[in-house]
Parts: C-alpha cells; structure tokens; sequence
C-alpha cells in the first residue's frame, strides 16, 4: 500500500474511533520499532491497564478484484487477544473508507483462516471475502458498521474481553446494541428530568412537558402531563430518527421536598431505576425503592418513597424495544 493512503486510513480510522467515544479512548501510532505497523488503543486515564493493537489492511479502490484476499504469513503470525486485525475498502477517489469493516480477533482468525501452501513450502493465513457484504461467509459475524468500531473497543477495554460483535442489518443501520442504548438512557436521563431541565418551549401535546436530549445517532424525548393527584408520560428513543425503543410510567403527584429526593434518586441509580431491576437510595428519613424484573429490551416494575417507612408515593413503569 502507497505510504499516504496508508496513513490517510489509519487517520480516518482514528477518527471514526474518537467521533463515537467521546473522549473515553486514546489511539495513537507507537514509536517503537516493529509496533509502527498498529494503532494503539487504551482508555484515557487507564494508562496501566491493556491495550489493544489494530492492524490495519485495505483494499484501495477502484480495483480489478474487489474481493478481499490479504495473506499472512503462518510462521510470523501475531496472535494475542489484545490483537486486532482490521480490514476495510477504501475509496481512492472519494477519499472514504466503506461503511462496513471487518475486526477480527486474532486468535479467532488463526483458528478461522484458511491455510494456503505455496510453491516454497511456507504457509499462509489467508484472509478472502466477497465485496457484496450480504454474501454470508465465516468472516461475516465480524463485520461491522464503522460508526460503532469505537464502542466495540470501549466494550472490550472495559470487560477485559474479547469484542463483542453486533449483528448487521443491510438496510443500512447496525442492529440495536443494547449496551450502547442503555448508556444512552441513563445519561439522557441524568441530563434532563433528574438535572430539572426545564424541557422545551413549544411541547407537541398541548398542556405536556417535554424534555429532550441527543447525542450522536440517538435522540431521546420524555413527554408527560401533570395534575392533581397524578402525573402520566412517555420515553421514547429514537435511533437515526426511527423509534426503537419506549417506556410508559404513571404516578402520584408530590411535593417539591419528595420531588427534589425522587430526582436525586433517580440521578444516583440511573443505570439501575426504571430498568426492571431492583435498587435502593436512602437519605435521612425519605427512601427510595425500585423493583422490577427483566432488562432494557423489556421490563416493568414499580419505585415507591417512604418517609419514615410509610409509603407516600408510586411510579409504575413498563417498557422495552420497539422492534
């Protein structure tokens, strides 16, 4: 591969890590020799902890073959489970990588690969797939949309594990990534009713509240009405602008001293409350108590306040994906 187009991948792909993550991960290429090959990849503030190295191999387009074939040598073959092999089309002339790469551990693909014997009697690790993503081969549970390569590596940084992959749907979108929606749900959560976000100024439903959020392909909106005794409402989850995901609660209207509690409650347990789990938040006389069953795709349940052990509110709550 010509040294620039070269590094013009190994930049673009830096930057597709970095667009998704926020700032959780740090990727660099090392100095050290016999490394400049890989980028690095180590969560900020984790200095001590592992890294994982890429590898990363193109096929520049326009091209006479566009299937993919990259040889490695058998004999020289790196296989470690922080090591990653990366394989992407690259568009010479519109400068783009294609939506759709390949990362594949590198212990999986020495298991996988095919093994070719050349005329020399040295053997090879041979990488092959079609450039029609929907033809189905060994490789394809590695494929990937590009946009989510950045929450794969933060996935498995945090788990110490090997990634784990997210099937594709060849309408264009990756399939629901349910740890990826969840992290989106609480921090949507966190910056909007428990931060008193004091919602928008126009709400669709005339006499409703309406708070909202986004970041990145999500979109996040919690409409609700309020009356004397109780209040009613909605969470919906947009994903590129289609709903995949819903929650609908009900409960007892408060006071603003137990509407204060409530909030921090929920800012305190927001990977916890409202997921069908069961938690709890205690503060001075006043405690707050979830339970419910199931996990973010579908779950109920119900949150109660005491005061002095005496139950003196009632949210319940039933939701899911959409689709």
């Amino acid at each position: 591969m010509i040294e620039n187009i070269k590094e013009e991948i190994e930049d673009k792909i830096i930057d597709y890590i970095n667009s998704s993550v926020t700032g959780r991960l740090i990727v660099f290429k090392p100095d050290k020799k016999g490394m400049d090959d890989y980028l690095v990849v180590e969560r900020r503030g984790k200095y001590k902890e592992d890294k994982i190295y890429l590898e990363i191999n193109s096929l520049v387009l326009p091209a006479q073959n566009k299937n993919f074939i990259k040889d490695f040598s058998q004999e020289k073959f790196k296989a470690d489970k922080n090591f990653y092999l990366i394989f992407a089309y690259f568009d010479e002339v519109t400068q783009k990588i294609n939506d759709y790469i390949w990362i594949i551990p590198s212990l999986k693909f020495q298991d996988i690969a095919e093994v070719v014997k050349h005329s020399n009697n040295k053997k090879s690790l041979r990488f092959e797939s079609s450039s029609n993503f929907k033809d189905k081969n060994k490789y394809s549970e590695f494929l990937i949309n590009i946009k989510d390569l950045g929450d794969i590596l933060l996935g498995a940084l945090k788990d110490k594990k090997q990634a784990k992959f997210q099937a594709v749907d060849f309408d264009g979108k990756s399939l629901i990534n349910l740890e990826n929606l969840k992290e989106f749900l609480c921090n949507a959560r966190q910056n909007t009713y428990a931060a008193n976000s004091s919602g928008i100024d126009n709400p669709r439903l005339l006499e409703s509240k309406q708070l909202e959020f986004q970041k990145g392909e999500y979109f996040y909106r919690d409409v609700y009405f309020t009356g004397k005794t109780k209040f009613i409402g909605q969470e919906i989850i947009y994903q590129d602008l289609k709903p995949i995901w819903g929650m609908n609660y009900i409960g007892k209207a408060i006071g603003k001293l137990e509407t204060n509690f409530l909030k921090e409650s929920l800012m305190e347990l927001s990977d916890k409350c409202r997921l069908g789990q069961e938690c709890e938040y205690n503060k001075r006389e006043y405690k707050y108590k979830d339970k419910g069953v199931g996990d973010v795709s579908e779950f109920s349940g119900k949150e109660e306040i005491l005061l002095n052990e005496k139950s003196i509110y009632k949210l319940d709550y039933q939701g899911g994906l959409i689709s």
